[in-house]
């Protein structure tokens, strides 16, 4: 066997060891980049309120929070963040929507990723036998890091309640919010992948 011969057996043989020595590697840098994008503490930052409902984007955020945590994600508490964020509210926003930035919430809390909502319609319309209420919400999970869009969803539903005029009617139609606000924040984070405290 010629020289030449060996040279390229060997060549093959040292790019082959190259290929199989690389491929792991490429695994493990793909696994790492999945990694940095999972989120493990949320911060769900106010509602951004579209409707002349004040109580509706407050009890939207609690169930929000509430769901995160039996979804497998750790507490952020919402004390925690409304002090940190209590200052920049009268100060600087992000494009002067009232949205402060991911990497801001990084800094201020910690926090893997932030969780901003919009209720964009929350109503009683009333009627002589029956009062809708209609809840539409979205909300959307970015990257504290990068600012990157990792999940976002929305639902909107309508209740009707049906009841003799009067204040039952009325009572029946608040007992009603709570329980369809639910139903929103339910089927908005049911496409949300569990947390890291559920995948064990």
């Amino acid at each position: 066997m010629t020289k030449y011969n060996y040279q390229l057996i060997l060549s093959v043989i040292l790019g082959i060891t190259l290929l199989v020595g690389c491929a792991p590697k490429s695994s493990n840098i793909v696994k790492q980049d999945l990694e940095k994008k999972s989120a493990t503490v949320i911060a769900v930052l106010p509602v951004d309120n579209k409707t002349h409902d004040l109580k509706a984007p407050q009890l939207l955020r609690l169930k929000v929070f509430d769901e995160l945590y039996f979804k497998g994600y750790s507490k952020l508490p919402l004390e925690v963040i409304d002090q940190k964020l209590e200052h920049l509210y009268s100060g600087e926003k992000n494009n002067g929507a009232g949205v402060v930035s991911p990497s801001v919430i990084k800094e201020l809390v910690g926090a893997d990723a932030a969780m901003y909502c919009t209720l964009s319609e929350g109503k009683h319309t009333g009627g002589l036998f029956y009062v809708p209420v209609t809840v539409a919400a979205s909300c959307e999970l970015r990257n504290t890091q990068t600012g990157e869009v990792l999940w976002n969803a929305q639902y909107k539903t309508t209740s009707r309640n049906f009841e003799l005029p009067g204040k039952r009617l009325e009572m029946k139609s608040y007992e009603a919010f709570e329980t369809v606000i639910e139903d929103v924040v339910n089927k908005v984070l049911e496409t949300l992948p569990d947390g890291p405290n559920l995948k064990g």
